[in-house]
Formats: C-alpha cells, structure tokens, sequence
C-alpha cells in the first residue's frame, strides 16, 4: 500500500452537528439483529418444513446448497457493483429479494421452484452466515466510524447478531404452543413462522431506508465497476482473502452439531447437559466479543485476532483428548473465552489495511474466500465420521487453524496500520 493510501485510510469520519454518523451505526445494528433473527428462525425450521411437505433428503440438500450458491453469486454482484448501485439500496434490495423469495414456499411443492428461491433468498439460515449484506455493513460501519471507534463499531454488530439468533429461535416457541396446545398441523403452524420471517425482512427494509449518504463509498464517480484484481491494494486483499478461506474450512469441520455427536458417542452425555454447555459457551463468546476491542488497544489488532486463536485453537485439539467428560466441557467453555474475540477485530483490521474506496472490495473478497472455503467443509467432516476417524476433525480442524493463525501473523506484522503507528 503506498503512502498516499495510508494517508487517505486515516481520514477521520467528519460527523455533523446531528450526529447522523452514529445513527447510521444503531440502523446498521437494527438491521443485523432483525436480519439474524430471521435466520435464526429459519435455521430450526427449513429442514423439517421441507420434508412435512415432502421434500427427500437429497432434495432438501439441493435447495440448500442453492442458497449458499446464491449468497456467493450476490456476493459478487453487490462487490462488482457497489459504485454503481448505492449501499443504501443494496441493504433494502436484499432485504426485499429475501422476502420475496419466502412467499414461493406459501404456494409450490415444487423443488426445482423452492431451489430457485433459495438461491435468491438465504434459505439455508446459519448463525454464522456470510453474503453479500455482510460485506456492506463492514465497509458502511467503517464509514461512519474512525480509528478509535471501528473495533467496538464491530464488536456491537457481532452482539447485534448473537442477540438476534437467540430471539429468532425462541419464536420458534410459537409453533410448538401452537401445535402442542391449539392442536395445529404442523405445516400450518410452520407457515405462520414463515409469515413472521417474510415480515422481519420487510420490516429490515423499511430500517434501512433511514440510512443517509455517509455510508456510501467514497469513490470516485469514475470507478463504476470494482475488480479485486485491480485495486491499489489487492496484494493485501487477495493475500487476506486467501488465508481466510483456510481458516474457513477449518472451522466448518467443526460446528454445534458435531460436538453435540461427540459428546454423547465418547462419553454418553444427554442432551440437557449438552444444551447447558453449549448455552455457557454462547455466553463466553459474548464476553470474548465485548472484550475484543479493549485487549486491541492494549496489544493491537493483529496481536489480538492471532494470539487468542492460538490459544483457542489449543483448546481445540485438547478437547479431543480430554480424558473425561468434565473435563472435556471445561476445555470446550474455556474455548470459548477465546474463541469469537477475532470477530470484530479481524474486521476492524482488514478496513483499516485499505483507504475508503477499496474497503467494499475488500470486504468482499475476504467474505467470498470465507463463504468458498467453508462450502465443502462439513461435507469432508461427514466423509471422516462415516469412516469412524471420529477425532480427525478436530485435529486436522485445529492444525490448520493454527497454520493459519501463524501464516497471517508472519504475512502482516511488519505492516503498519494507522491507528497503530
């Protein structure tokens, strides 16, 4: 990056008297926490939905794997276009396109019809999602944002995020009251949880549409098409992109539902103390994302994201040799201390790598390297459990988190922020 850039990257965010920057940040949040809410929503509901109304196995993978085909075919498109279509309205046009998308499974049965909806609207919901809105409000915040506030700016959104997943699933209470206790089919109950999901993206829209122009990328007029492959800085960009795709693929070896399956197939634990420990683990990470900002002052961004991974990841691969059951919960919930405090950081770092108008493109190509990698993750998971290599996830899982762990720490400590200089 030159030294123009780095001048540029340090531009503070010039608020007005009404503070419409910060207001620009609390919608950003709004939108995220409505936006996860409904994936939270959909994530319990899709696959039990899709088979009542009778959908195969094989079919409901389709339509999901149409759906994260989709995101990183809108990924590209809102990246490539950015300069050309405002941020403002990609954030309604998504929220709308993904409400459209959920009236198809009100009329057909249809899957090849349901798979084209996917594929347009985010049906396969997981709490940890990638996409095109992602990468908008990573380079929106950061302009409404400056050095000081960016960290925190990303802490807020991934608590904005967390919060909206637990609410989307309690709604899914509604349906089990309304089936339990008013005696409803189940395709009836589900249908009213999908009507709840169309309307949370109805309403995300309408939030967005209170956003003003300080969101916007500052580009100039000429650049209508943003190429990662062209850009002052797409050395970083790329180099960033690329190791976060291992990092992805390693982390979607190992997920919610495969550490349930460990637990009660190595030690025959039950599902109610599984539940208890997945529920401390969540309330670790909120505290690993609270706390993120204030260990990156002290110790900077790169330093935080690298080294608390390390340590997580080490609590990883012990796991898989815990000797017992409580202790192997107790290296999990330790984990978890660890484990999300790279989430605002590593975003707040990779904004702060490029100046303004490279920072939707980087954004993007980043998410895209994640969305790439984490794609045939679980299905490689699935391979080596089915051939009972029970333990191998977590190995290979934690081994190449750490690879990647040193690989972006020897890639980037000798290259100066601004903020940190």
């Amino acid at each position: 990056m030159t030294s123009q850039d780095s001048s540029i990257s340090t531009q503070t965010v010039i608020t007005d008297p009404s503070g419409r920057p910060s207001f620009d940040a609390l919608i950003v949040y709004a939108g995220r926490g409505l936006r996860d809410m409904g994936r939270g929503l959909i994530a319990v509901i899709l696959a039990i939905y899709l088979a009542e109304i009778g959908l195969s196995i094989p079919q409901i993978g389709l339509v999901l794997g149409s759906s994260l085909i989709g995101g990183f075919v809108l990924s590209l498109v809102v990246m490539f276009s950015v300069n050309v279509i405002s941020r403002r309205a990609w954030f309604v046009i998504i929220a709308l396109v993904t409400a459209g998308a959920m009236v198809m499974l009100f009329f057909t049965e249809n899957v090849w019809l349901i798979g084209l909806a996917s594929f347009f609207g985010s049906y396969a919901g997981s709490g940890m999602h990638w996409g095109p809105s992602l990468q908008i409000e990573q380079s929106s915040l950061t302009e409404v944002t400056d050095s000081r506030t960016r960290t925190r700016a990303f802490s807020n959104l991934s608590v904005s995020s967390a919060g909206g997943r637990a609410l989307g699933s309690a709604l899914v209470g509604i349906a089990t009251y309304l089936i339990g206790v008013r005696g409803w089919e189940l395709i009836d109950a589900y249908k009213v949880l999908l009507a709840i999901y169309l309307g949370i993206n109805l309403l995300s829209a309408a939030v967005y549409l209170g956003l003003s122009s300080a969101i916007e990328s500052k580009a100039s007029a000429g650049d209508l098409l943003v190429n990662p492959f062209k850009t002052p800085s797409r050395k970083p960009i790329l180099k960033i992109s690329s190791l976060f795709g291992v990092d992805s693929f390693a982390g979607g070896m190992i997920f919610d539902a495969f550490f349930a399956l460990w637990m009660v197939d190595k030690y025959g634990m039950n599902e109610g103390t599984i539940a208890a420990i997945m529920i401390a683990t969540q309330g670790a990470n909120l505290v690993s994302i609270w706390l993120a900002p204030s260990v990156a002052k002290r110790i900077g961004l790169l330093n935080t994201f690298v080294w608390t991974q390390v340590a997580s990841n080490i609590c990883l691969i012990a796991f898989a040799f815990a000797p017992g059951a409580a202790i192997a919960a107790g290296i999990w919930m330790l984990r978890g201390i660890f484990d999300e405090m790279d989430v605002p950081t590593r975003q707040s770092y990779m904004m702060a790598l490029v100046p303004p108008e490279e920072r939707t493109v980087m954004a993007g190509s980043a998410n895209l390297g994640r969305g790439l990698g984490r794609m045939p993750s679980s299905t490689v998971t699935g391979f080596l459990w089915a051939g009972a290599y029970t333990v191998a996830p977590w190995l290979i899982g934690g081994s190449l988190k750490l690879a990647y762990d040193f690989a972006i720490y020897f890639s980037f400590r000798n290259v100066e922020i601004p903020e940190e200089e």
